[in-house]
């Protein structure tokens, strides 16, 4: 009896010690994995000096370290400005976690050109490798394109200019300074200082620029037709956009003022940023049907000035537009 109620206390003590014992390298890194000395393995590299994105090509990057850190890709274009940034974590970069396929993290979109590649390890500045990309083709973005002004608009794009406000010379198709896609926008700029009116000018832009009468859209639910378009401003005061489309009214094929109907892009836009910035919008939030979807025959862009709020003399007011494009089932993904 005594016996086996010593036999029976150890074998309890000795499970007891094997459930307390534990692995001396528990799961997740280690301490010393973490911030422990830095040692390069292999350095960047990538799989292709060069990628031709408008065929669906893509490219990835490489390298190794020893311990799990903080990384970060920068990709700039040399020639156009783009930017695309890749975050990432641990002891290597792969096919998996670093390839970029020509988005963009931030406007313009890259184009033909050379592109810097920049890897860092935030947080250690001892650390830093560089390399170059070219870039052959920019990426074909999905969607139906309606303008982005790479050839000159001939009689389909009609200027209004009121009382004589815009500027004309910086007014127009234009590549003096970087287009948020290809070479070319469209700038508009003025003053309303004639008639105190507030509107300063517009750009009536025919659906007849796409080669149809009308504008073919990849859908005409208007709650999943998104329409996208890519605004230039300097962040100077009292600049408003106003976007309208224009539903053929009376059937023959073109835009009557007056006499067909518009429908705005969620009203006014007071314009507050600086450089280029993606816009999108369902055209559920214009108020108009399936059907007269079917039948929008232009697309008007106006420029105002919010004379409420200028000084006097009123300053400039002006804008830049590029790239609208129609998109199906969600906003255009940079």
């Amino acid at each position: 009896m005594k016996q086996s109620f010593y036999f029976t206390l150890t074998l309890l003590i000795a499970v007891l010690f094997a459930a307390c014992d534990h692995d001396d390298t528990p799961d997740g890194p280690s301490i010393e994995d973490r911030f422990g000395p830095f040692e390069l393995r292999d350095s960047l590299q990538v799989s292709a000096e060069s990628v031709d994105f408008s065929e669906g090509e893509s490219i990835f990057f490489t390298a190794e370290f020893n311990i799990n850190l903080d990384w970060r890709i920068e990709i700039t274009g040399t020639e156009s400005g783009a930017f695309q940034r890749i975050d990432g974590f641990g002891t290597e970069l792969n096919e998996d976690n670093s390839r970029w396929a020509g988005r963009t993290t931030a406007l313009p979109f890259f184009k033909q050109e050379t592109c810097q590649v920049v890897f860092t390890l935030p947080g250690r500045d001892d650390y830093t490798d560089t390399l170059f990309v070219e870039v052959l083709g920019s990426r074909n973005y999905p969607g139906t394109l309606f303008a982005d002004f790479e050839e000159p608009a001939s009689n389909h794009i009609e200027l209004g200019n009121f009382e004589f406000e815009l500027n004309l010379p910086q007014t127009g198709r234009t590549e003096d300074i970087t287009a948020a896609e290809g070479d070319f926008y469209y700038s508009m700029r003025g003053t309303d200082d004639v008639v105190p009116n507030f509107f300063v000018g517009l750009i009536n832009i025919s659906s007849t620029i796409t080669g149809e009468t009308y504008i073919q859209f990849p859908t005409t639910v208007p709650s999943q037709l998104y329409f996208n378009f890519f605004v230039l401003h300097d962040n100077s005061p009292h600049t408003i956009m106003v976007i309208q489309f224009a539903y053929d009214t009376n059937d023959n094929g073109q835009f009557d003022d007056g006499i067909d109907e518009t429908f705005a892009v969620e009203g006014d836009f007071p314009l507050a940023h600086t450089g280029w910035r993606h816009f999108s919008h369902p055209m559920s939030a214009t108020g108009i049907s399936q059907e007269k979807l079917e039948k929008i025959v232009a697309i008007r862009v106006l420029l105002i000035s919010d004379n409420n709020a200028q000084p006097t003399p009123p300053l400039e007011v002006g804008f830049g537009i590029d790239y609208m494009i129609f998109t199906q089932g969600a906003p255009l993904q940079l």
